[in-house]
């Protein structure tokens, strides 16, 4: 198979992969909410928020190594991509290390002095931090092993352990319901039990099929590669850090000024927009290596135009699920949760605008990366994210309501967005009027039509489960045969149609041999 081809294979699985990882969310959300309740669900989700900001790090330190993996594939080194992994693991392994033991007391002493926890639950949420943090640790181990599978283009095969991953969780969740005693202690357990599992089958998968993921303790510490993580990923620690105030820190400070029943609304919103998100970060995922790749052979027309198109088909995916959610939110919400927490709905449209206005320029984030120059970008744009977490906390102090800081949200992604837009112009000279052009005027196209669409319908029929048929149906066509029309040019079609029919041929021809 051509890398076209390969490429559109991949976009497949994960795709197929999110969908089956939303429809088993959908269910088990709901019976994790029903088991634990709102308070001790809130307190699952701002327990996490506490992990992810010990961990934030980990995240800009594996998309820096990936980052130097495929190019050196894409410059066709094979001998220095083992030398990267080395050098990447013995980093991983340091600073796994490091966060652990500074995050650990810090931990312990926000739950005991400044989070809002219920009375009788103090201990319970010690325990939770303290399980978790054994998952966060596997999971930085891990990530040179992840970022390798992901170099390599074997995004299929990273969809199955998402896949078993999601069953495992949804198996914990029907338990949690079954069982006595303290039930988020025992999700706390299962769900750290089921994530250390997985990345444990990654790393030994990794070892055995790729020989570049041999450890060579000779090739550790080579302080010319990690000053060059280092550097790439401590620009990057910038828009991270702006990233994770953002999400985590408006999770504390909602639980600070609202308690954890907030909290179980805020997180509810988070899986919703998160599983739609995932459907387009798939794809995102599948064109990250082929970005880098084609910007290490040398070919940045190939690479620019994947970016391009890594915006538009990213903002159209999310489109196909967001837009029918918009417009039946509470009635979806009812469905699902029959009683769902205070603000919950409000929080779930905005969160889920404010994704689709990141994807509309999510490809020109991968250009950058795979371009290497990413010091002012980063700070730049960073430092827009992190404006989310004053700005929400001013609406508070005003006096508004709690789903207020969700505009906060908006207002910065904006900014954000359209700083990429005038930083590819400025580092790789791709004009402004090229993303109108080709990515946003699109896009509000399919927008607006399958929306008026999906309010027409809505408006006219009584709410009900058939109406929601109703306009996923109209939406979901209307996206579909609008995004064929008027969003795709000639060459996108083409690519689309003989990508699909080779993956499936694939398919087929690798069947009968299983």
């Amino acid at each position: 198979m051509t890398r076209s081809h390969i490429l559109v294979l991949n976009t497949i699985a994960t795709y197929v992969r999110s969908v089956f990882s939303l429809a088993l969310g959908l269910f088990s959300s709901r019976w994790i909410l029903g088991a634990l309740g709102q308070s001790d669900f809130g307190l699952f989700s701002v327990v996490g928020s506490i992990i992810i900001f010990i961990t934030f790090l980990n995240g800009v330190m594996a998309g820096s190594a990936a980052r130097y993996f495929a190019y050196s594939m894409g410059e066709g080194k094979t001998n220095e991509v083992r030398k990267w992994f080395n050098s990447a693991l013995s980093v991983h392994v340091c600073v796994a290390v490091v966060l652990i033991l500074i995050g650990w007391p810090i931990g312990e002493y926000v739950i005991s002095h400044v989070l809002a926890i219920p009375e009788g639950r103090m201990n319970a949420a010690h325990w939770v931090f303290r399980i978790s943090l054994a998952s966060a640790f596997i999971n930085m181990i891990s990530v040179p092993f992840v970022g390798m599978f992901t170099a390599k283009q074997r995004i299929a095969e990273m969809a199955i352990y998402g896949i078993a991953q999601t069953l495992l969780s949804f198996t914990l969740a029907f338990i949690i319901t079954q069982i006595g005693g303290d039930r988020l202690i025992i999700y706390a357990i299962g769900m750290t039990g089921i994530l250390i599992a997985i990345q444990m089958i990654i790393i030994i998968r990794a070892s055995s099929v790729f020989h570049e993921c041999g450890i060579v303790l000779t090739d550790w510490f080579d302080w010319s590669r990690i000053k060059q993580i280092a550097s790439f990923a401590g620009w990057g620690l910038i828009g991270g850090l702006g990233g994770t105030l953002r999400n985590q820190g408006t999770a504390i400070l909602l639980n600070l000024h609202f308690g954890t029943r907030v909290n179980a609304g805020y997180g509810i919103a988070n899986q919703v927009s998160g599983a739609t998100d995932t459907l387009s970060a798939a794809m995102m995922g599948a064109f990250s290596p082929e970005i880098t790749t084609s910007e290490g052979q040398g070919n940045r027309q190939r690479m620019l135009m994947l970016a391009e198109r890594a915006n538009k088909f990213g903002t159209i995916l999310v489109l196909l699920f967001a837009i029918p959610l918009l417009i039946e939110m509470d009635y979806v919400l009812i469905l699902w949760l029959k009683t769902p927490p205070q603000y919950t709905a409000t929080f779930c449209r905005l969160i889920l605008t404010t994704f689709l206005i990141d994807r509309l320029t999510s490809g020109y984030m991968l250009a950058v990366a795979a371009h290497g120059k990413i010091a002012a970008y980063q700070a730049t744009l960073g430092g827009s994210l992190v404006l989310t977490l004053p700005i929400a906390w001013l609406f508070i102090k005003l006096g508004y309501s709690a789903p207020s800081v969700g505009i906060a949200f908006i207002v910065t992604i904006c900014m954000c967005s359209f700083g990429r837009v005038i930083w590819i112009k400025h580092l790789l000279d791709v004009p402004v009027r090229q993303w109108f052009s080709k990515t946003l005027f699109p896009c509000i196209t399919v927008a607006l039509i399958a929306s008026s669409i999906g309010i027409g319908c809505s408006t006219i029929m009584a709410s009900s489960f058939f109406r929601l048929v109703c306009v996923c149906a109209l939406t979901l066509g209307a996206i579909l045969m609008v995004a064929w029309a008027f969003a795709m040019d000639g060459n996108e079609r083409i690519f689309f149609k003989n990508g699909v029919k080779r993956a499936f041929e694939k398919l087929a021809v690798m069947r009968p041999a299983q």
